[in-house]
């Protein structure tokens, strides 16, 4: 790239025009300047621009992405929700997962764990917008009859199980051009996500529409057929199915095996779930124990109690530090009234004419720690003691039914299926499994990881491809923040939710979840702490940018370096260098550079400065006053929202209000403009930290050369705005308009005509 082809437009015109001014009006520069004595011309001479960005950069993952199992791109989606832009957020979400508004509710957010905000304050609230896009986009579809898509043509497919790892792959290879047939005993798809999810965490209706976006894929459900006896593995084979999936989950409930299990009033904690949510089960009685610390028990409890329990008593072998159910789950069980009794073990079940009536457990003390790393529970010799109830649910754990599986199909402990870790194939080939079926009970953002894996694997299968080539390279973190960052502290939004006494009356959603308000305010939380193309990598969505650095120009000065919030850019042996994993593409450094030593590849200036003379076509109606006003693109995205913008505004999108040259404003009033407004973030909430505040202080540098320039200061202001509140922008437009009104026509122009510029020069243009 040429020095010519950047500066000839920007560099000499816009110092010539601002020489030209401070000379006319004796303006003092509030900056220092390059020396006078420079010939401005020569510097025009061919040269190449350095790029930091011309080598192939490594890729590298923000903290959050890196945490997801399914490796969701977390910072592009949050980036355009902060810009409004829910759908194309979305979409970036179904990139990775199909199940978007599940994992807003029941995913236990490993990425929020690892969110570098928490080292500030608090994590952001990652979860909660995958929620919010997913409900505004789909609104509409939780109440459509989805048309079928045609089925593919590819070869077929066959999937055991219809739960989030089976439908994750089915939905994946459907992409990829196979016929894909899912086979599953129960009446209807979804698996864990149906029938042991409670309906006050995961609603019905949300997971039809999610299931139903998967349908319109093209993915053939055989409901009702069990394998092993409606159909056998090697029957598939012979109808032409080229690969086996197995995602049968992990329904089989671990047994106690203690006297009293067989009574009535005894329920395993999985069939007493899916009972509840097929309307089997309607009471459980006043008292009721649960016995186990997972989340399988955890919402045991909590379903009795919306059953009408008046006392339900979780009972935990270990301490509450040791329980593996989620601390959020945890809480929300307290604060609806389940008691927790830790550091016991049920012994057996007393019986009252043939029904629970007793419950008789000891107390224990730990030990050394056993196999899982946690402290071993013992017995104390002694502490024996009985608790009344009239229902006892079990849930000490799950594993997956293998009954079904042929010999050639290893089995360990647990009756987990042994896979190939990379793979995910077993022992016989073209035969492949995940999810629970393999790592026994997990998560369900681990579940859905699974079923991405196994399609990967299923299709280079077919295609005879290396099932393991390039799978296993680790991709590091990055994260932008250093020990001497210092951050403002920016709350959490809160999680509404059903007050605790009105959750126990039924079976409503506990989150109500964000609404588009406060999810913005939330987005805009984040310090998209990654390398900019983790926000930027759809083009259709946003221009990524680069900043170049001519060395030649540079002064080092390291104004640069004092504005970039990033630490991108340093300045070392007299020159400026970029990091182009840093770097944001914010702009806010090339508007400082007084040197003119940094450009920008594609918010350039001479892109800003054909945008700002195409203002002239804009106003040929003849509204005034005639306003030009710079849009910060993360405080305002008039495409998102659908602004209407007044006839006699002329609105000129940017990266960042720091991206805001003071050559730009002048430019604008030499066209003749009556005002000039920049709408951008608050200077307390800006997403690039420093830019609003870099923008503030320019336009109060550049009222004083307005004002010595005979032109009146409100001519020019900058006000604060964000994404979805309309009400306030179109007051602050009115505001502005009214006082350039009572202020009149600019009298710039005439004034510089007078003086003989010719402003149809090029060199001024």
């Amino acid at each position: 790239m040429k020095a010519e082809s950047i500066y000839k437009n920007s560099y000499t015109n816009r110092w010539s025009l601002f020489f030209r001014l401070v000379r006319k009006f004796n303006m003092a520069v509030p900056f220092p300047l390059p020396s006078l004595q420079i010939d401005m011309w020569s510097l025009l001479k061919e040269e190449q621009v350095t790029s930091s960005t011309s080598e192939p950069l490594e890729v590298k993952y923000p903290p959050c992405r890196k945490a997801c199992p399914a490796g969701i791109n977390v910072q592009a989606y949050i980036a355009l929700i902060a810009q409004g832009k829910f759908k194309e957020a979305l979409d970036i979400i179904r990139q990775s997962i199909p199940f978007p508004s599940v994992c807003g509710r029941v995913c236990f957010a490993p990425c929020e764990d690892a969110c570098a905000r928490k080292d500030v304050d608090k994590a952001l609230s990652i979860r909660l917008l995958k929620r919010l896009v997913a409900d505004q986009e789909f609104a509409l579809e939780l109440k459509e009859t989805p048309n079928r898509v045609p089925r593919a043509q590819g070869p077929k497919i066959a999937i055991i199980g219809s739960g989030p790892t089976g439908l994750t792959a089915a939905y994946e290879l459907t992409q990829m051009g196979y016929q894909v047939t899912i086979f599953d005993s129960a009446p209807k798809p979804g698996g864990a996500l149906r029938y042991y999810i409670p309906e006050y965490r995961l609603p019905e209706e949300v997971l039809i529409a999610e299931i139903n976006h998967i349908v319109k894929a093209g993915v053939d459900m055989r409901m009702e057929t069990t394998v092993g006896r409606d159909i056998t593995i090697d029957e598939m084979k012979k109808q032409g199915y080229e690969a086996l999936f197995i995602a049968s989950g992990a329904h089989h409930c671990v047994s106690l095996n203690i006297e009293g299990e067989e009574l009535k009033g005894v329920f395993h904690a999985l069939d007493f779930l899916r009972d509840v949510r097929c309307g089997a089960i309607t009471d459980v009685g006043e008292k009721v124990a649960v016995v186990g610390g997972g989340n399988v028990a955890i919402d045991a409890a909590r379903t009795a109690r919306r059953l009408g329990s008046d006392e339900v008593i979780l009972l935990y072998r270990r301490s509450e530090k040791e329980m593996p159910a989620h601390r959020h789950e945890v809480e929300d069980a307290k604060s609806e009234g389940v008691r927790f009794q830790f550091l016991v073990s049920p012994k057996r079940i007393q019986e009252r004419n043939g029904e629970a009536a007793r419950i008789e457990c000891v107390k224990n003390e730990l030990g050394q720690p056993d196999e899982s790393g946690r402290r071993r529970p013992v017995p104390i010799e002694g502490s024996e003691f009985t608790i009344p109830v009239d229902s006892v649910l079990l849930g000490i754990g799950e594993m997956p039914d293998v009954t079904f599986l042929p010999e050639e199909v290893e089995v360990a402990r647990g009756n987990r299926i042994v896979v190939d870790e990379v793979t995910l194939e077993t022992k016989l080939p073209g035969v492949f499994a995940g999810g629970d079926a393999v790592t026994g009970p997990a998560s369900v953002i681990e579940a859905i990881a699974a079923g991405k894996k196994a399609a990967v694997s299923i299709d280079r299968y077919i295609r005879g491809v290396d099932l393991k080539a390039g799978r296993t390279k680790e991709f590091p973190e990055i994260a932008w923040m250093s020990e001497e960052t210092t951050l403002e502290k920016k709350p959490r939004q809160t999680v509404p939710c059903l007050d605790p006494t009105a959750r126990i009356r039924g079976f409503k959603e506990v989150e109500l979840g964000f609404t588009r308000e406060v999810g913005l305010s939330e987005a805009h939380r984040c310090l998209f702490c990654g390398p900019c193309s983790e926000c930027l990598e759809n083009e259709k969505l946003c221009d990524a940018d680069d900043v170049l650095v001519d060395e030649d120009r540079c002064i080092a000065c390291a104004n640069c370096e004092k504005v970039c919030d990033y630490a991108a850019i340093k300045v070392a042996k007299s020159v400026a260098k970029v990091d182009p994993l840093l770097c944001k593409g914010c702009g806010t450094c090339v508007a400082e550079c007084p040197a003119e030593a940094l450009a920008m590849q594609n918010f350039s200036d001479d892109k800003i400065s054909a945008q700002i003379k195409g203002a002239a076509t804009h106003w040929s109606t003849g509204k005034t006053p005639q306003t030009l006003v710079f849009v910060c693109n993360w405080s305002w995205d008039a495409d998102a929202k659908g602004f209407e913008w007044p006839q006699n505004v002329c609105v000129i999108p940017v990266r960042c209000s720091g991206r805001v040259d003071p050559i730009h404003v002048l430019q604008a009033f030499l066209l003749g403009v009556d005002g000039v407004m920049i709408i951008s973030c608050d200077t307390k909430d800006c997403h690039y930290g420093f830019g609003s505040f870099a923008a503030e202080k320019r336009v109060g540098q550049m009222k004083e050369w307005l004002h010595a320039a005979g032109i009146n200061r409100e001519r020019l202001r900058i006000a604060p705005s964000r994404v979805g509140n309309e009400r306030h922008l179109t007051e602050v437009l009115k505001g502005f308009s009214s006082e350039l009104e009572k202020i009149g026509s600019t009298p710039l122009k005439e004034t510089l005509k007078a003086e003989g510029v010719n402003l149809s020069s090029k060199k001024l243009m």
